[in-house]
This record gives C-alpha cells, sequence and structure tokens, in this order.
C-alpha cells in the first residue's frame, strides 16, 4: 500500500473506533478539549466537542485530495476556475496584474452602481410623473436573492443610510407581493428584477405582476420600463424584453449566482448602507481570502471548519448538519448556507464524470437556537441520528446591545447547550457523545459579516477540493429548469 492508502486506510480505522465506542455508549468519548480553538480578527471557532483531535485534522491534510491544494487555491484567485467572486472584493489576492481587462469591468460596474443608488437617494432618478422614489421592490430568487435577504435582515437596523423603504419578493404566486403592494404608490415605487441567466419563469410571473400593477396605476407602456432595473448576466435577452439599457447592470457568466452579492448583485446593500458600508463589507470578504490564502493549514479557520465538515460526513456517516443561531440578526443564515453547501456540493459526480464512491453533502437545516431548544432539541439529546450541530453566537458589549444580562445569558446557554450534548447524562438515557462546534462572532458588522460570508465559500471550497466536486455549477437545477421550459414555453411567451 502507498503513503495514501496507508493513512486513509489508518483514517477509516479511527472513524470505525469512534462509531463502535458510540454505539456501546461508552460514556466520555467526547471530552471537551480547551486547546481546540482557532481564530481570523473577529471570528473564531472552538471545535473542542468534535468527534476529531489534531492528529486526524493533521492525517486528513495529508491525504492525496488535499495535496498541490495551494495551486489550487491559487487557482480559484486568479479566475482560473469557474468563479469570479474574490475579483469583486475590493482587490484579490495578488493576481491584479493579471487579469487587467476584468478588473476594469469591475472597477466601471462599481461606478455605476454607485451612482444611480446616489440618484435614487437624492431623489434625481425619479419616476414617470417625476416624483422621487420611496420604495425599492426586488423580484428574485435563489443566489441571485437569498443572499441579499440574509445580508439585508443582519445590518439594516443598525447600518442603514437610506430613507427609501426595501422589499424581497420571490414566490410568483405574487401573494406576498400584492399584499405589500397595496400600500405603495405605483408612481413612487422602482422594482429591481435580478436574475443571472434571465430565464427563470418565476421571475418574469413577478415581473409581470409588478408591469401589469403600474399599468393599472396610470403608466403607460412606454414609460413602464423606466421603473425597472435588471442585474442579469444575460443583457441581450433584457434588451429583448423591452428594458432599457441605462438600466441593465451586466455581472460575469463566470460569477455564480450564490457568490454574485459581491457585484451588482449586491445594488440592495449598496442602497440600503451605502457606499462605505458596501466597501466594507467587500474588504472583510477580501482579509478573509487573505487569511485562507496565507494562513497555515492548521491555523486556517476555512480549512478547519471543512476538514471538521468533512470528518463528519465522509467517515463517521453523519447524514446531515445542524445549524442554530443565536441573533435575530442572523435569522436568515441558515437559508443562505443551505444552497450554498448543498447547491454546491450535493453532488454524487466528481470532476471526472465519475460516480463517487463516498458521502458528500449532507443536509443542512436549522434557524434560531432559543426556538430550536424548546422544539427538536429534543432530538438532538435522544434522537436515534446523530446530529453534529454548529451554534452560532454574536458577542456584543452591553452598550451595543443596552441588553447586558440578555448578552451574558445568551452566551451560557450555548455552551450549557454544547455541553449537554457532549457530556450527556447516561442514567437519565443521555447518552452524549453529541459532536457541536461554537462559531462565535464578535459583533455584526458589514465587515464582519462579509468576512463571515467569505469563510463559508472557501470551506466550501475546501470540501469540493476533497470530494473532487466542481462547486461552481448546478446541473441538478439546470435539469428542472429545462424540463419546465419545455413544458411552459408558450406561457413563457406570454409573459
Amino acid at each position: 500500500m502507498n503513503t495514501n492508502d496507508l493513512l486513509l486506510a489508518d483514517l477509516i480505522k479511527k472513524a470505525s473506533e469512534i462509531m463502535k465506542k458510540l454505539k456501546r455508549d461508552e460514556v466520555n468519548t467526547l471530552v471537551p478539549k480547551s486547546e481546540q480553538l482557532i481564530k481570523f480578527e473577529d471570528i473564531s471557532l472552538d471545535y473542542s466537542r468534535q468527534l476529531v483531535d489534531q492528529k486526524i485534522l493533521t492525517s486528513l491534510t495529508k491525504l492525496d485530495q488535499i495535496k498541490n491544494f495551494k495551486r489550487k487555491v491559487r487557482s480559484l484567485f486568479s479566475g482560473k476556475e469557474m468563479a469570479l467572486h474574490t475579483f469583486f472584493r475590493q482587490g484579490e489576492v495578488g493576481f491584479k496584474d493579471e487579469n487587467t481587462e476584468t478588473w476594469k469591468q469591475i472597477e466601471k460596474q462599481f461606478l455605476m452602481v454607485q451612482e444611480l443608488c446616489e440618484k435614487l437617494e437624492k431623489g434625481e432618478k425619479t419616476g414617470w410623473k417625476n416624483d422621487r422614489f420611496e420604495n425599492v421592490i426586488f423580484l428574485g430568487l435563489g443566489g441571485s436573492m437569498i443572499p441579499q435577504k440574509f445580508v439585508h435582515k443582519a445590518l439594516k437596523h443598525k447600518y442603514r443610510t437610506s430613507r427609501l423603504k426595501f422589499a424581497f419578493f420571490s414566490n410568483p404566486d405574487g401573494l406576498d407581493l400584492s399584499e405589500y403592494l397595496i400600500s405603495c404608490n405605483a408612481r413612487t415605487t422602482f422594482f429591481v428584477v435580478q436574475s443571472k441567466s434571465f430565464k427563470t419563469p418565476e421571475v418574469f410571473f413577478l415581473f409581470d405582476y409588478a408591469r401589469k400593477w403600474l399599468h393599472d396605476h396610470g403608466c403607460g407602456t412606454t414609460s413602464v420600463f423606466s421603473q425597472f432595473l435588471v442585474v442579469t448576466s444575460n443583457p441581450k435577452s433584457a434588451k429583448a424584453k423591452g428594458f432599457i439599457s441605462d438600466h441593465i447592470f451586466e455581472i460575469p457568466e463566470k460569477l455564480g449566482g450564490r457568490f454574485s452579492i459581491w457585484s451588482a448583485m449586491g445594488f440592495s446593500l449598496a442602497l440600503m448602507a451605502g457606499k462605505e458600508n458596501f466597501n466594507s463589507f467587500r474588504i472583510g470578504a477580501k482579509n478573509m481570502d487573505q487569511h485562507f490564502y496565507k494562513a497555515t493549514v492548521l491555523q486556517n479557520l476555512p480549512i478547519i471548519m471543512a476538514l471538521i465538515s468533512i470528518w463528519n460526513r465522509t467517515f463517521l456517516n453523519f447524514p446531515t448538519q445542524l445549524v442554530v443561531s443565536y441573533s435575530s440578526a442572523l435569522d436568515n443564515f441558515v437559508p443562505y448556507l443551505q444552497q450554498l453547501e448543498m447547491e454546491s456540493l450535493g453532488k454524487s459526480i466528481n470532476k471526472e464524470g465519475v460516480k463517487v464512491s463516498y458521502p458528500t453533502s449532507g443536509v443542512i437545516w436549522g434557524g434560531s437556537g432559543f426556538d430550536a431548544q424548546h422544539a427538536y432539541f429534543q432530538l438532538l439529546h435522544q434522537g436515534t441520528d446523530i446530529v453534529p450541530t454548529t451554534f452560532i453566537e454574536v458577542l456584543e458589549d452591553g452598550s451595543e446591545t443596552n441588553n447586558l444580562p440578555v448578552s451574558s445569558y445568551t452566551e451560557e446557554n450555548i455552551r450549557a447547550q454544547a455541553d449537554a450534548l457532549a457530556v450527556g447524562s447516561p442514567l437519565n438515557g443521555f447518552d452524549g457523545n453529541r459532536p457541536s462546534s461554537i462559531l462565535s462572532i464578535n459583533g455584526i458588522s458589514p465587515y464582519n459579516l462579509g468576512a463571515l460570508m467569505a469563510l463559508m465559500e472557501h470551506k466550501v471550497f475546501v470540501q469540493s477540493v476533497f470530494w473532487n466536486l466542481n462547486c461552481f455549477d448546478q446541473p441538478g437545477v439546470e435539469l428542472g429548469k429545462r424540463l419546465l421550459l419545455s413544458k411552459t414555453s408558450n406561457i413563457n411567451e406570454e409573459i
């Protein structure tokens, strides 16, 4: 056997031994270890309650799957992968001179975004009756919308600088949209249609509903498109549909939808929080990029998080992973993660087109930790399946939250829950040995949120390298779209 086979065999043996101990309900298989803490700036990970140690992590990094990893990361940052999201982060890591034209296009796009934001905010961009806009409504779904909702919810309370009102809609039935429009004035309402492909039927249903609403409230056919902006990688189709060229922001085809918030797809953040905060958001991501590129493997936050997920999924064969947040600002974090990870890694075919022989992405689920504790945490403690859990906490001082008792309670509560899962109470039927991590963020800010999202993107990339998957495509999603389009082509033509 070669070295890689020996390492792999040893890891499989260790995983088997751990699972045998768990099945025998051996107490203290999982004992919190204080040294298992890793940090970058305002984000830290305590993984002392995971079923993993430094020897296992070191062995994982020596496998062939991680060899030449630096070269693959360089390939990501230099634009050789089917992805350009790092290019939009206020300067990526050391490859600017190699992509001059791409950089020129990016800078031009940000100037266009900023110019429109200023015109809408100052009332220089007006509706068909020259009224200044009061409402901005975003229409889209999937990667064009989920990250926007997450970021908007996280930052709107403390970092909103705009006088405008914002709303986001994805369901093509129009029920939520129609209810919201009751309180809107058509003359002062601006719509942003966000669709990378500009082929998604659901988006066209929403657009058609908005267009008819404008018509019903006096907007003429020739004026209606002045009330719309489009963000897409398919400007040709947008123009054919009638949208005004100056109201079309083009993003690159190589910029995946779920990675696109750093571009003009982040228009909602740029408009809501202003240029300075949008730039801070991108800088936070850029600095996480640099950490990912430069830090040693065992001090590298995205790599460690990825290796823990790989160990839990591929070696210990846990089918799901739970993410619970204890900050209402992060209420939309789980839907964001669900798309990012399961669309990127939910694949059984590798880059060579061969079916893999090992488990890949697990099912991500979760939500509010406070609700979860009084609902499905029962399953975590005594259920027949082990569910690795990530607790997300936001650390803020009393002056920032104005409620120090709640902050202290939350911090202690999370650790009590994590310890309960780890240690259990065997005499009372709680086996314990349920793995968990605590991801801590020192306050929600545009900078820290950018760093958090970049961290998750890089974690996914590491997992894709290990599993030899293309994390930048979504063939299953595209198959569903093609079948739908073949059955509804006549409907699409009508709208």
